[in-house]
């Protein structure tokens, strides 16, 4: 559970990126003052309800989007580290998800102390932003475990590993829970509504592509031509060993 009071971090981190930025990126000291003057505005001083005022806005990121974009690597770890605190409080709006996964990728070649931080930042994106990462931005989350998997660094590479069998495993969980919200019409034919849910849909293709990996054929949602066998099997025995049913 996060404890860290959001609003005071944020206030010191985008202080930081405010000065670190001021004569060579102005935008990103503009964006910086923009998201002091709200959280300053706001009057809540609990984690919990300043998170939820932040998360009404696609603002509160745009410093550290635009930190990111520099591929300065002072100004990307300051950016990563709050983007990360963001998302583990709830604070990022939900229309705010793709850009902020898309922002991810394209820092992942900054260093072991962002890559790191981006893998810790994943799971939380699938598990707690609800209705916001399926379809296009799971194929986002599951190309940053994927890439990050194939480094030379054993912290990066192991960890990656560990959270695309969490992942994976969450893809399945959330079928289950789906499944549960569309129990009550005894009417619906499952047969033929499978597929028209989000989550069953991912699990169906996840699935289909873990297949393809491990029979060496091309695959079809994910469209990663490299990846290991032996973490393909492990992910395949992640799935039938917590959702054999």
């Amino acid at each position: 559970m996060a404890t860290t009071n959001i609003g005071a971090l944020l206030l010191a981190e985008l202080q930081t990126l405010s000065t670190e930025a001021r004569r060579k990126h102005p935008e990103i000291k503009e964006a910086a003052e923009r998201v002091i003057v709200v959280l300053r505005g706001i009057k809540a001083t609990g984690s919990v309800e300043i998170a939820s005022e932040l998360a009404k806005s696609d603002e509160a990121i745009s410093p550290f989007v635009l930190g990111c974009k520099t591929n300065n690597h002072k100004l990307a770890s300051i950016s990563v580290q709050c983007l990360q605190q963001l998302i583990s409080h709830r604070a990022v709006s939900p229309r705010s998800i793709a850009q902020t996964l898309s922002t991810l990728n394209e820092v992942i070649h900054l260093g072991v102390d962002i890559q790191v931080k981006i893998l810790q930042m994943v799971l939380p994106l699938v598990t707690m932003y609800d209705g916001c990462v399926y379809g296009e931005t799971l194929v986002d989350a599951f190309h940053l475990c994927l890439a990050l998997q194939k480094s030379r660094d054993p912290i990066v590479n192991n960890t990656a590993a560990a959270i695309l069998r969490q992942v994976v495993v969450a893809v399945f969980d959330r079928v289950v829970a789906e499944d549960r919200e569309h129990n009550d019409d005894e009417q619906e034919d499952t047969r033929e509504n499978d597929m028209t849910r989000k989550y069953a849909k991912d699990a169906f293709f996840v699935l289909q592509d873990l297949c393809l990996w491990a029979a060496g054929s091309d695959t079809i949602f994910i469209l990663d031509e490299t990846v290991d066998q032996g973490l393909v099997l492990d992910l395949i025995e992640s799935v039938l060993v917590n959702h054999a049913a």
